[in-house]
């Protein structure tokens, strides 16, 4: 179900994946990162097998560049940050980042759960070093190699439950190669845009009499529908 949320200053109505897509592709341009750049559409167009085999990877280097998928899940992440419907799968899963999810993964022989576990704490990383955390812009690179590590260890988990590549595992591929990319383009976002969680920050004064005559006509108008 598509959650949707009213804006207090104009009243629009707008969903939380419209809210946080906007802002990250609005960041990834201020920052210096737009989509697919570097991508080329044409690499591979009337390419025969041999070719492909070839140079497989400058193909794959070239495939690496698509950014759409990366965008709709890191949109994704972030509007569940609202909902909060995974928080359950996540409390299960999440150690610190000073912790090893390997330790965890090693109790377990289910492949999946070792993708999720790896999957969760990555996502885990992404956000708490380029959105969260309030010391994000001190940090530098560090815990970097930690996020990487668990989103190409996601990748090969996945890989090995479904015999193959798949998309997820391309995007998770993508996420660790660009790690750093993405951790730079959220601190914009945050940086840029101290309205970037405005679900968590406080409302002004003028703010909260407005919500509260919002509220005693929504009142009113439902009782007299009764």
């Amino acid at each position: 179900m598509l959650e949707k949320f009213t804006h207090l200053d104009n009243g629009s109505i707008e969903s939380t994946e419209s809210f946080f897509s906007n802002r990250f592709l609005k960041a990834r341009i201020e920052s210096g990162h737009p989509s697919n750049e570097g991508l080329d559409l044409l690499f591979e167009e009337n390419r025969n097998s041999q070719w492909r085999e070839k140079n497989w990877k400058k193909a794959k280097d070239n495939q690496l560049k698509y950014d759409e998928d990366v965008n709709q899940y890191i949109t994704l992440m972030l509007s569940d940050l609202v909902k909060g419907r995974s928080q359950t799968l996540v409390n299960k899963y999440i150690v610190s980042m000073d912790a090893d999810v390997g330790q965890t993964v090693m109790e377990t022989n289910e492949r999946s759960r070792k993708f999720i576990a790896y999957r969760i704490n990555a996502d885990y990383f992404l956000l708490n070093l380029g959105l969260l955390r309030s010391d994000t812009n001190i940090l530098g690179d560090t815990y970097v190699d930690k996020g990487e590590f668990y989103y190409s260890s996601a990748a090969s988990s996945l890989k090995e439950v479904l015999g193959g590549r798949s998309t997820l595992s391309d995007t998770m591929e993508k996420l660790s190669h660009q790690f750093v990319k993405y951790v730079k383009i959220l601190r914009h976002m945050k940086n840029s845009d101290s309205n970037f969680l405005s679900f968590n920050f406080k409302f002004s004064k003028l703010e909260i009499k407005k919500l509260e005559k919002t509220i005693t006509r929504e009142l009113a108008f439902k009782k007299k529908s009764r």
